[in-house]
């Protein structure tokens, strides 16, 4: 064999080579993927089609999309409520330390989605910017609300943990056999009986929940939030499937 035609093959087996790499290699390997963003995130086998069930509301009442907020980025949704005494505030800064620490946070938006729209409505967006002027604030109609969660796999449950002033103040007034024991629980379909100024947690899905610009289901971010891994995990997989 010559030495023009040992180059001639060389070149020919380069051009192959990055053929095959283009049509193939290029494309993500989802078992790979899998391994490398877990345990900061899980994801589906396939993507989930829910654009339909993501219609929600802002602080003006104002029938939202999750498409008019996302505007074609990555959306991440984190499920929770602005009276929420611990968990959501410390939830929410550590995404934001996540997001700080991403290559790819101008391709995601962060939605807040409130679990408790009789008591957030109109602070939904006030309260979203607290931790990041870039986060945005939406919620649903009960009836709505319930129709996403089961779509989207969130649970939440509002426990009223103690009663009103009012309330209280008033049941001074019966006998103890009267109201012999006031807490109670009601799941996502029943509202709090009390008005805005009511007292009750909400116990709530811990998970956040992550969408492709098509507004698929991609991902879960679980448990141990931690901004870092988080950070990782989110940059791996706008990089490895956004191109798809």
């Amino acid at each position: 064999m010559t030495k023009s035609t040992q180059i001639y093959f060389l070149i020919l087996a380069a051009i192959i080579s990055a053929a095959v790499f283009f049509f193939f290699g290029g494309k993500p390997n989802m078992e790979e993927l899998k391994k490398s963003v877990a345990p900061a995130a899980s994801l589906y086998p396939e993507a989930k089609s829910v654009s339909d069930k993501l219609n929600f509301i802002d602080d003006a009442s104002k029938n939202t999309h999750l498409s008019d907020v996302a505007d074609d980025k990555w959306a991440l949704l984190y499920f929770g409520y602005t009276s929420c005494p611990d968990v959501c505030p410390i939830d929410l800064s550590k995404i934001n330390q996540a997001s700080q620490l991403m290559e790819n946070s101008d391709q995601l938006q962060v939605v807040f989605v409130s679990v408790d729209p009789d008591r957030d409505l109109g602070n939904l967006d006030n309260f979203a910017k607290a931790f990041n002027s870039s986060f945005k604030g939406l919620t649903a109609k009960q009836d709505e609300l319930i129709s996403i969660s089961k779509a989207l796999g969130v649970y939440h449950e509002v426990v009223q943990s103690q009663k009103t002033a009012q309330e209280d103040h008033s049941n001074h007034n019966h006998s103890h056999d009267d109201h012999a024991d006031d807490s109670h629980k009601m799941v996502a379909n029943e509202k709090p009986s009390s008005s805005k100024d009511a007292h009750y947690d909400v116990d709530h899905t811990s998970s956040y929940l992550l969408f492709n610009p098509e507004l698929e289901l991609v991902a879960l971010l679980t448990n141990p939030h931690e901004p870092a891994p988080m950070a990782e995990a989110l940059d791996k997989i706008i990089e490895a499937l956004g191109q798809n």
